[in-house]
């Protein structure tokens, strides 16, 4: 859990401006873009756990 708590720290800026671009893409364009919403936490649980240890701090060995 601490891992997902350390990745939205760092980048709860990035995972609202998807939030907000997918939905104006479905209020300009169609509704279409709205069957992204329940696809977001799958690369957020992702990166969480593969880039955060667990306490939450971004683990130091990820370029070796």
């Amino acid at each position: 859990m601490k891992q997902m708590l350390g990745l939205w720290r760092d980048t709860w800026w990035l995972w609202t401006a998807f939030l907000v671009m997918t939905i104006a893409f479905s209020c300009l364009l169609g509704s279409f873009f709205l069957l992204l919403l329940p696809c977001l936490p799958v690369p957020f649980i992702y990166f969480a756990f593969n880039r955060y240890d667990s306490d939450g701090k971004e683990k130091a060995d990820l370029g070796s």
